[in-house]
C-alpha cells in the first residue's frame, strides 16, 4: 500500500544589495572599482549569494567584471546581469545579477508596459521615471519557485520628501501590477530609495503594499553611523519570505571606495512537497 502526503519544507534565497556610487571621492574610478572587485570576491566566497542587486552610476565594463567575479568565486555559478540604464551619460542604472545554475529567467516586458499603459491612463505621469526599477521574473530550476525580483532606485534630486513619497508609491503599485499578471509565488526587492523610510512607514502606516521595507539600524562601528549620515538601502519582501536574521549583515565599506554600506541577507520559504511511503501486508495462514 503506497501512502502519499503533503509536508512543508524550507528552503532558502540569498542577496547582497550594493549601491554603486562613488559620493564625494577623490579615488580615480580605475582604483575605486578595482577595490569593489577585492570586495565582490571576498564576499562571492564567503557568503555565496544567488542574487546581487545594485544601482547608481558605474562603467559598463565595471559591472561586466562584477558578472565575472561573482561566476569565479561562486563554485558551480554562472551569473548574468539584467538592467536598466537611468543616464546614458553618467551609466547611472539599476541592475540584477543572477545565476542561471539556480534561476530559469522568463521574459516579462510585455507585462510591464502593459501595467504601466495602464496606468497611465488614469494617470499620464504614473511613475514617469520608469527606467528607475528593472523587474526580472526567475523561477527555481529545482522546485519552480518563482521570484519577481526588482533593483530600485528612487530619485534624489529635484525632488522634495513628499514628491519622492508619491514616486516609492507609484513603484509599489507598478511591482504590484506586474505581480497581478505573472503570478509569483515570493516578490523580492533590492533598494536605495534616497528616503528616511522609517518615516515613510509611519506615514502610510493606514496603507497596504505588496511588499514590506526591512527597516534596521547600521551597526555602531559604521562609518556612516559614526557621521550621523543616514545613507541606508533596503531589501524589501513579501509575506512569504522570511528573514534568517533580525537584520541584514552590514559592510563596513571604507565610503571612499561605496557611498553606501553593502547589505547581505538570506531568507527561507516553504515549499510544499510530496512524500510517498509503501507499506506491504501479510497474510498469515495456519492450519491445525
Amino acid at each position: 500500500v503506497t501512502v502519499s502526503c503533503q509536508e512543508i519544507c524550507f528552503l532558502m534565497i540569498s542577496a547582497l544589495c550594493i549601491n554603486l556610487g562613488k559620493g564625494k571621492t577623490e579615488l580615480h574610478e580605475p582604483e575605486r572599482s578595482s577595490k569593489i572587485d577585492d570586495f565582490v570576491q571576498n564576499v562571492a566566497s564567503e557568503y555565496k549569494p544567488d542574487i546581487v542587486f545594485s544601482q547608481d552610476a558605474y562603467a559598463t565594463k565595471h559591472l561586466e567584471k562584477i558578472t565575472t567575479n561573482l561566476s569565479n568565486n561562486i563554485e558551480g555559478s554562472s551569473f548574468v546581469l539584467k538592467k536598466n540604464v537611468i543616464n546614458e551619460n553618467t551609466k547611472d542604472h539599476v541592475g540584477i545579477f543572477l545565476n542561471e545554475k539556480i534561476y530559469q529567467l522568463i521574459d516579462i516586458e510585455n507585462e510591464c508596459r502593459k501595467v504601466l499603459e495602464n496606468k497611465r491612463l488614469a494617470n499620464a505621469d504614473f511613475f514617469n521615471e520608469d527606467k528607475r526599477a528593472v523587474l526580472v521574473l526567475a523561477k527555481t530550476i529545482i522546485g519552480g519557485q518563482k521570484f519577481l525580483l526588482s533593483s530600485f532606485h528612487a530619485k534624489k534630486n529635484k525632488i522634495n520628501d513628499l514628491q519622492r513619497e508619491k514616486h516609492i508609491i507609484e513603484f509599489f503599485s507598478y511591482l504590484e501590477g506586474v505581480a497581478e499578471h505573472v503570478k509569483p509565488d515570493h516578490i523580492l526587492v533590492g533598494s536605495d530609495t534616497n528616503h528616511r523610510m522609517k518615516l515613510f512607514e509611519r506615514r502610510t502606516k493606514t496603507k497596504t503594499f505588496c511588499v514590506k521595507v526591512l527597516l534596521y539600524d547600521y551597526p555602531e562601528n559604521c562609518e556612516r553611523k559614526i557621521k550621523e549620515r543616514n545613507v541606508y538601502d533596503f531589501f524589501m519582501i513579501s509575506p512569504g519570505l522570511i528573514p534568517t536574521s533580525a537584520n541584514p549583515a552590514v559592510f563596513n565599506v571604507d565610503t571612499a571606495i561605496l557611498d553606501h554600506h553593502p547589505l547581505f541577507m538570506r531568507f527561507e520559504y516553504p515549499v510544499s512537497t510530496t512524500v510517498s511511503t509503501t507499506t506491504s501486508n501479510t497474510t498469515s495462514n495456519t492450519t491445525s
